[in-house]
């Protein structure tokens, strides 16, 4: 799937992250605007998956960048890392968008979910061309959503196996994913907006995670409860309250700091 599938003209687009790795993408041009949104998808999904839930923005006059994260989709790219490396690949896009789309980038929003969410709230907090987030079902803590998903994916018990989980993590990264978790970076998105959205039912970043992201950041900011959603889910429960909420966010992000 592609952003014609949705009646979205786009383009296709290359480039490489901080340290060498090619990535791909898609830019979605709203002529005559000055503002996009990049939009960053979840572990084990591409940038197709965030159609659905963001095109709705385009109409309403904002650019969107898509990409694929590094092993993911189509980019190169041979491990994840919940963070770290990813942001790297964040950090690109926002240089091609200066460097490229000048035009297209007088204001930058961002938009995550999940491990996209997660990255987003960190790379944002160092780097303030991105004016505002919009974080869905996004966890605090990389040690904690590695011991999450081992439970419900593996049924691994919490201790002591997933500390041996947790140690050759990082054996085969070379890096520790934790201190780029975003309970560690968020305070530094203030004043820029934030918003926090988490689905009712989500066992993978449930509620717990987005109180405790709203405890450790700056105003303004506000966490949004979605009703019997899981994980991912906020936009196809109810699509219409979705858009309206996000919408209202961005737009009044953009009208605020432009």
């Amino acid at each position: 799937m592609n952003p014609a599938a949705l009646g979205l003209p786009y383009e296709d687009i290359a480039f490489l992250s901080e340290d060498g790795v090619k990535l791909v993408g898609w830019f979605v041009p709203s002529p005559g605007s000055g503002k996009t949104i990049i939009v960053c998808h979840g572990w084990s999904a591409e940038r197709s998956n965030a159609l659905s839930s963001t095109a709705f923005l385009h109409p309403s006059g904002y650019n969107l960048l898509y990409f694929d994260f590094r092993n993911h989709g189509e980019s190169g790219g041979d491990r994840s890392s919940l963070g770290p490396w990813e942001g790297r690949d964040l950090i690109a896009a926002i240089r091609v968008l200066l460097e490229n789309k000048k035009a297209s980038a007088a204001w930058i929003g961002a938009w995550g979910l999940s491990m996209g969410a997660a990255v987003a709230l960190t790379t944002a907090a160092d780097h303030p061309e991105i004016r505002a987030v919009v974080a869905e079902s996004s966890y605090s803590s990389s040690n904690e959503a590695i011991v999450r998903s081992a439970k419900i994916f593996y049924g691994i018990p919490r201790s002591p196996l997933t500390l041996i989980t947790l140690f050759f993590v990082r054996g085969r990264l070379g890096v520790d994913p934790e201190p780029f978790s975003p309970r560690y970076h968020i305070g530094r998105i203030s004043p820029r907006p934030l918003l926090l959205i988490q689905g009712s039912l989500d066992a993978r970043a449930p509620v717990s995670e987005g109180r405790i992201l709203l405890e450790a950041a700056g105003e303004p900011k506000e966490l949004w409860t979605v009703p019997g959603a899981d994980h991912g889910e906020a936009h196809s429960k109810d699509p219409a309250a979705y858009e309206r909420k996000v919408l209202d966010f961005f737009n009044r992000a953009s009208q605020k700091i432009s």
